[in-house]
């Protein structure tokens, strides 16, 4: 029985031990996970934002308060950048980034500060700097270039892959949200969304063109996950008759 006893007691004590150390480290490897999502997502926003500026460097269409303004335009999930990156999506700066070179690149240089939160810690904090580089659609092709940016078209295609783009900028891919009293969806013959759940107020969020209302602004349901790829990878889709059909 006394053996019992130490047994049970020893448990105990082992359990102590180890559930606070289980824990910091489940917190910690979310902490981290999240850390990376953060990058991600602000990564492709950034990507896409060079690519609007390659797009549209013919017309001088290049400049730090666009770039900035079309980032923030394709963030997909602003408030975890809003929660682990210092100063938010603000604090993502593009210093020194050049938007036209003399070989027509578009070079936009990224840099902000991870804020990573582990328990027992008061901050973790990490710099993250990289460059995005893209060809700028200027209509000018060297020698060297010719063959290949003659040969390869471009175009944008969503999960969906109903039709391709070829503007990224096109309004069918960079969808207007807007704030409405609930009734008035209703009137316009709209559907609750089946993706943010039914937890909805006095107002909800709706697109012009969208079929549904929203719970929720950040519903993934009122993002665009673009593709860039080339025209033959399209398939047989048919071109988009607001950005490709004319």
């Amino acid at each position: 029985m006394v053996l019992q006893k130490n047994n049970k007691g020893s448990t105990v004590v082992e359990t102590t031990l180890i559930l606070p150390i289980f824990l910091f480290a489940m917190l910690a490897l979310y902490g981290f996970c999240q850390c990376k999502m953060a990058e991600n997502i602000i990564y492709e926003a950034a990507s896409e934002t060079a690519g609007y500026l390659a797009e549209y460097a013919y017309i001088g269409d290049g400049n730090g308060l666009i770039a900035e303004h079309k980032f923030r335009q394709y963030m997909d999930n602003e408030k975890l950048v809003e929660k682990y990156v210092e100063g938010g999506v603000s604090g993502v700066d593009f210093f020194g980034s050049v938007y036209l070179d003399e070989k027509d690149n578009v070079v936009l240089n990224v840099s902000y500060k991870l804020n990573i939160k582990v328990p027992l810690f008061e901050k973790l904090s990490g710099k993250k700097n990289y460059t995005i580089t893209r060809r700028a659609y200027t209509g000018y092709k060297n020698n060297i270039d010719e063959r290949s940016y003659e040969d390869e078209i471009y175009v944008y295609i969503t999960e969906n892959r109903d039709v391709y783009h070829l503007s990224r900028s096109c309004t069918h891919l960079l969808l207007s949200v807007s704030s409405v009293n609930r009734e008035v969806a209703d009137k316009k013959g709209l559907s609750p969304c089946g993706l943010c759940g039914q937890n909805y107020g006095k107002f909800v969020y709706i697109t012009l063109t969208g079929r549904a209302y929203h719970s929720d602004k950040t519903c993934s349901g009122l993002k665009r996950t673009v593709y860039k790829v080339s025209l033959s990878k399209a398939g047989e889709l048919p071109p988009c008759i607001r950005c490709g059909g004319r």
